[in-house]
């Protein structure tokens, strides 16, 4: 809700209007009426359209300057509120396309006693011209109403001084909050490879990431990306000759488009973590998160997930053991389309060209 309470000051001084206005609302309601209704500040803004659409209101203009007016606007439904619990409970509901003269002037006579009794709390000035206008909307209901309907104070801003009202309650610190999880992206590090070694991956293959520091992960949450120092884990450490999968390099790359490298991204999926460890991260220390260790890590090219598996260490760096990889999504327009079928079935590619985007332009 663009200029609404949550965009600007009067989230602040919520309690001040609250505190000033509210108890007047009753007030003139238990004098006027009866007592027994309840009313609640539901919301302060400076949007009207957001608050009264798809409502009908029973308007009074009440001129406070030669250029100002406040208004007052209670909604049909209000109105047949306070007559419910006023005249008892009938058939007949209130219709403003039908009101009689003396029931607007009964309306009319309790906005007027309202906006006497919060007039004392504006600072009005004869010959200014107040352009904000703030618009207070309440809930009134009683015990014998089913539902809750809205009114309306509609008035010049900068005729109120409202104030920050400070809590008397120590506020929470950061610590009280430390246990409570947030989700977050764990980036591990990229490296490069060529298509046709992407095309061949394959369960038990590791991938090491070259660019990637066993001792450091950069964390994505929103609008934070930040390097962080952590604790390698040793349960996850390989020896350095592993054999790890089929050597990649024996394979003779026939195609042009083969030889091509593309940057391969490993991450987290998203995992949990503490928001001490996010503070922690913050404060550059060095933090243990054996937690997420145990979470699959994802292989990316160019955004796409092209395989999954588990996380290794090799010569402090990172990997992945593969144990998925995922088939490739049918493209409507292949850049380079197979041949035939039985070629492809002899090949057996999970990859086509199109997967990474390459056209041939010739």
């Amino acid at each position: 809700m663009i200029n609404s309470v949550f965009f600007d000051e009067l989230y602040k001084q919520f309690a001040w209007y609250d505190s000033v206005f509210t108890p007047v609302v009753k007030n003139c309601s238990s004098e006027f009426f009866f007592d027994g209704f309840e009313y609640k500040l539901a919301s302060i803004s400076t949007n009207m359209n957001v608050l009264s659409q798809n409502e009908t209101f029973f308007v009074t203009k009440v001129k406070i300057n030669a250029k100002n007016d406040v208004y007052i606007r209670i909604s049909q439904e209000a109105i047949n509120v306070i007559l419910d619990k006023v005249l008892g409970k009938n058939n007949r509901r209130f219709d403003l396309t039908e009101v009689t003269e003396l029931e607007a002037r009964i309306i009319t006579a309790f906005n007027d006693f309202l906006y006497e009794s919060l007039a004392p709390n504006f600072n009005i000035e004869p010959h200014r011209r107040y352009n904000e206008i703030l618009h207070l909307t309440y809930f009134v209901k009683s015990e014998i109403s089913d539902t809750a309907a809205k009114f309306i104070i509609s008035v010049p801003k900068d005729i109120l001084a409202p104030q920050d009202i400070q809590s008397s309650v120590q506020r929470f610190e950061d610590k009280d909050f430390a246990d409570s999880l947030v989700e977050v992206n764990l980036l591990l590090g990229t490296t490069t490879f060529p298509v046709a070694d992407i095309k061949r991956l394959d369960a038990g293959d590791i991938v090491v990431f070259e660019n990637s520091s066993s001792s450091e992960m950069t964390l994505i949450c929103e609008n934070i990306v930040q390097k962080f120092q952590i604790k390698p884990n040793i349960k996850i450490i390989e020896p350095y000759d592993t054999g790890g999968g089929e050597s990649m390099e024996e394979h003779t790359n026939t195609n042009l488009w083969d030889s091509i490298q593309v940057e391969m991204a490993a991450e987290f999926d998203k995992v949990k973590v503490t928001l001490g460890e996010l503070k922690s991260i913050e404060e550059g220390l060095i933090v243990d998160l054996c937690s997420v260790y145990d979470n699959k890590v994802a292989l990316k090219v160019g955004g796409k997930i092209v395989a999954s598996g588990e996380l290794v260490i090799i010569n402090d760096r990172f990997g992945v053991r593969i144990e998925k990889v995922n088939d490739s999504a049918p493209s409507e327009e292949p850049s380079v389309p197979v041949q035939n079928e039985e070629t492809a079935n002899q090949e057996g590619e999970d990859f086509d060209y199109s997967d990474f985007e390459v056209e041939d332009k010739q």
